[in-house]
């Protein structure tokens, strides 16, 4: 089972429960209200649909960002031993990658709002004002209004590694612009998760139709857990419809090694499926698949 965001034959955006090729629709729903109820409330509210819907055939609908309304996505960063080595190495600033690892408060930022959200095969990842962009694949947890995890995802939380190295003050430009952020098509019920705090990542970069570059990690490895990164995240801001909360990157590219355009990258994750994305830069092509 999973949650969709869809568009169908005529044009309709509609949110559904996925079970195998087929798709029930949830009436009068849309990602954002779901996140407004209870974990319990929205287990309810999935199992109605595929008990009251008409089934929809899978190669009917084009699969969305499974995000809309006023949810946002936030990021955490510097949550893995080799984020820090990779920062410290980037910047002249090594000291507060450092710091932040171990500190009692972690880094979060805003990431994205939905609208901007890119989905699956969509064209993104880079700034034209860039010498050096990087994938940095996540699994993002799906969280309701009132704190608790619901869901799980893949993000591509893409980032100028080149504009954040200058300067840590710069770290909202390196993260949020057009095309920066990427998420699965399916949320998965974190209920249904097995060990979801020992998820395999894997990461591919394929150029000129070879593998450029890959790596794998687990979340196994990840310093603070997600109920941690949640609780900071509520401390002092709300979420009426909920958030989407990446939780920071434990698969780092190497310094000689950045996207162009033209890279096809691919994220898997256990149990949450995989998101590819087109390496572009700026906004002149139209995203398949980004939310609305």
């Amino acid at each position: 089972m999973s949650i969709v965001r869809y568009r169908d034959a005529s044009g309709r955006e509609q949110v559904g429960v996925r079970q195998g090729d087929v798709v029930h629709a949830i009436a009068d729903a849309c990602v954002a209200s779901l996140l407004q109820l209870s974990s319990a409330e929205l287990r309810a509210r999935l199992d109605e649909a595929t008990a009251t819907s008409a089934p929809l055939p899978l190669a009917d609908l084009e699969l969305l960002a499974p995000i809309d309304g006023r949810t946002e996505v936030w990021g955490a960063g510097v949550t893995y031993i080799r984020s820090r080595e990779a920062r410290m190495e980037e910047s002249a600033f090594e000291r507060v990658y450092h710091e932040v690892y171990d500190a009692d408060r972690p880094e979060l930022f805003f990431k994205s709002p939905a609208w901007r959200v890119l989905g699956d095969g969509a064209h993104g990842g880079m700034r034209h004002d860039s010498t050096d962009s990087i994938p940095e694949p996540e699994v993002a947890i799906v969280v309701n209004s009132r704190g608790e995890i619901v869901g799980g995802l893949i993000c591509n939380d893409f980032t100028s590694r080149s504009i954040e190295a200058e300067n840590p003050i710069y770290l909202p430009q390196a993260k949020t612009f057009t095309g920066s952020c990427a998420l699965s098509s399916e949320i998965a019920p974190w209920w249904e998760l097995e060990h979801p705090d020992e998820l395999t990542i894997s990461l591919e970069i394929r150029r000129s139709g070879s593998v450029w570059f890959e790596g794998s990690a687990n979340t196994s490895a990840m310093k603070r857990s997600y109920q941690e990164l949640v609780t900071w995240l509520f401390a002092a801001t709300d979420f009426p419809d909920g958030v989407v909360l990446s939780t920071g990157t434990c698969i780092v590219p190497d310094l000689d090694h950045s996207m162009v355009v033209g890279d096809e990258v691919t994220v898997r994750v256990d149990q949450l499926g995989s998101l590819t994305t087109m390496a572009f830069a700026g906004s002149g092509a139209e995203p398949r698949g980004g939310a609305r």
